[in-house]
């Protein structure tokens, strides 16, 4: 039996699944989904990989891009408990959607920032995890080695570019989120355990953008 445990990587998060949802994960806005955005994501949704899309298997070794034992750990349990190649999410991270790129980051005041797409097919999701930055870290010390900043001037936002469907879900620390309207935007607390999963009949895409609020 694997004795994994998530390491209390969240400021002040008590880490109890039992308390009280707070604002772990808030809905923080919405976005007008216009006619291009549209396109690109039916585009998206009927030809993921000809699309540029890359399947990311859950199990699979990211220590040649990231090289963080973090990551590393978690894949190493997430084998022992029964997750296998067939399991697994498609990335976009190619520029498929520059007008909500250049939205995003002006309302929210993100600069230095790098995003993606993700599509999650019925009976699929993206395991709970929290995130490294390991990529934001890895090329701001490449391309701007003087800039200074912490880690909590980090920003990851979300968009919803598909409605909400039944059994569909989208969660962070103990908040669930459900009923969204493509074009919605959450945000989620400073490395906070979050996931998401389709146990629905359609397909979910959504957008993020991760970068500095210096």
């Amino acid at each position: 039996m694997s004795k994994f445990k998530f390491d209390e990587v969240s400021p002040g998060w008590h880490y109890d699944k039992y308390s009280e949802p707070k604002d772990e994960l808030k809905h923080v806005g919405s976005i007008d989904i216009d006619d291009n955005v549209s396109l690109i994501a039916d585009n998206i949704l009927s030809n993921p990989y000809g699309e540029g899309g890359i399947k990311r298997v859950h199990i699979g070794n990211p220590a040649e891009d990231v090289n963080s034992s973090v990551i590393n750990k978690r894949v190493a349990h997430m084998r022992e408990i029964g997750y296998t190649t067939d399991n697994h999410f498609i990335e976009f991270i190619n520029e498929k959607f520059p007008t909500l790129e250049k939205e995003l980051s002006e309302r929210y005041g993100v600069s230095h920032y790098h995003y993606c797409s993700i599509l999650i097919n019925p009976g699929q999701c993206m395991p709970v995890h929290d995130d490294t930055y390991s990529y934001l870290q890895k090329y701001m010390s490449r391309d701007y080695p003087d800039v200074e900043y912490d880690m909590l001037d980090i920003r990851r936002y979300c968009t919803f570019l598909t409605d909400w469907e039944w059994g569909q879900s989208f969660g962070a620390g103990n908040v669930i989120k459900w009923q969204w309207k493509a074009g919605d935007i959450f945000e989620w607390k400073h490395k906070m355990l979050h996931w998401s999963s389709n146990a629905s009949m359609k397909p979910m895409l959504f957008y993020e953008i991760t970068g500095l609020n210096l």
